[in-house]
């Protein structure tokens, strides 16, 4: 609407040209910043910045400008559009705006291990569509280099890190606390973060090192983190997982304690257990506000596994051509954020595709036992 008093060609060639008196003349008297002409078929913003035009843009934002505009039949957007200029001190201004008024600014992810192969691709993709994203780390150099390359890289600075340890019951209950004390909003949890352990090493709970991150650490992340995921509901929890689950077994009197251990088959039996607990906690879950589901991401080349006992010459070889770190995230982020699987619990995907359960997960007897030895350990922990 372009009301008596104000005329948006006006408004528009003088955001073109700099006029900010003008400008402020044409917005105060009530026309729309918004609109969008159809012989210019563009924002009065975009003209500003494409001029570079800063104390314009400026004004027009504060006025109300869309910063997450889109031109009629273009691509442009305010912040497309600054970034071409090239012009640090526009980009900055529009980013400020833009992110503290996207859709999805307004919510706050969690990705344990995020700081590289599929977690950090998966924050990445994550920052570059808007969200608020929080990492977990081992190491505070690791999280504050990874924070500095993520925000650089997708020009989204909502970004920051948890250091946290994941290798033992007490370190998995510190991280916790930390999270609840510093990022009590966030509304999902992605546990990301695995091993693949080439030798048996045990930590300071008497557990197998693949058993405790692999299985353990996201069910007390999930469980104790609950509480306030639920009160920031809607709110999900991805475990990403791998299709190796359905070569495990699961011994609840040896796997725990690695007195079965195998190079190869612990890793399985640890994502058996992860996806076991998967279907029995969508259960606990239902009308809380909160969904579980498992991924599998696909079979991704990282350094998950890169040790010369578990790789052969020819794996080595073949791994060349497996998929990269960011098609491995596009399932996980799919299933954190899509409006489709909005109330969908207890499945496991494929990358996106819905899969039935193996055998294994679906005996009732079997989840039970690990249930209640889980619940044994962190007990006495």
């Amino acid at each position: 609407m372009t009301p008596a008093g104000g005329n948006w060609k006006e408004l528009y060639h003088a955001a073109q040209h700099g006029n900010l008196e003008l400008v402020k003349y044409h917005v105060q008297s009530g026309v729309d910043v918004n609109y969008q002409h159809p012989e210019f078929m563009t924002t009065p913003l975009i003209a500003s910045i494409e001029n570079q035009q800063y104390e314009v843009a400026k004004f027009l934002l504060e006025s109300g400008a869309d910063p997450n505009a889109k031109e009629v039949f273009g691509t442009q957007t305010p912040l497309s559009t600054a970034q071409a200029t090239k012009n640090e001190k526009l980009i900055t201004l529009v980013q400020s705006f833009h992110y503290l008024n996207h859709p999805n600014s307004r919510r706050k992810i969690i990705v344990t291990g995020g700081n590289r192969g599929i977690g950090k691709a998966i924050a990445q993709q994550l920052l570059t569509d808007g969200y608020e994203v929080v990492i977990t780390t081992r190491k505070e150099k690791a999280g504050n280099e990874v924070v500095e390359e993520l925000a650089a890289t997708t020009q989204n600075s909502k970004i920051s890190f948890v250091q946290g340890d994941l290798s033992s019951i007490q370190s998995c209950r510190a991280l916790v606390a930390t999270i609840k004390e510093k990022h009590s909003d966030i509304n999902v949890l992605i546990n990301n973060a695995g091993v693949w352990m080439a030798d048996k090493t045990m930590n300071a709970d008497g557990l197998e090192m693949s058993f405790m991150v692999n299985y353990i650490a996201p069910y007390i992340l999930s469980k104790e983190l609950t509480p306030i995921l639920a009160k920031n509901k809607p709110a999900r929890i991805v475990n990403v997982n791998a299709g190796l689950y359905v070569t495990g077994g699961l011994d609840v009197k040896k796997t725990p304690y690695g007195e079965d251990f195998s190079s190869m088959k612990t890793y399985a039996n640890s994502k058996l257990c992860n996806t076991m607990f998967t279907i029995d906690y969508a259960k606990e879950l239902e009308g809380s506000g909160v969904t579980i589901n498992a991924v599998h991401p696909g079979v991704i080349n990282t350094g998950l596994g890169d040790s010369p006992k578990l790789m052969s010459r020819m794996v080595k070889m073949v791994k060349r051509f497996w998929k990269k770190p960011e098609y491995g995230a596009i399932a996980p982020v799919w299933l954190a954020t899509s409006e489709e699987l909005a109330g969908v619990s207890g499945n496991f995907y494929n990358e996106k595709k819905l899969m039935p359960y193996s055998k294994k997960v679906l005996a009732e007897k079997e989840r039970l036992y690990l249930q209640k030895t889980t619940e044994a350990i962190l007990a006495d922990a």
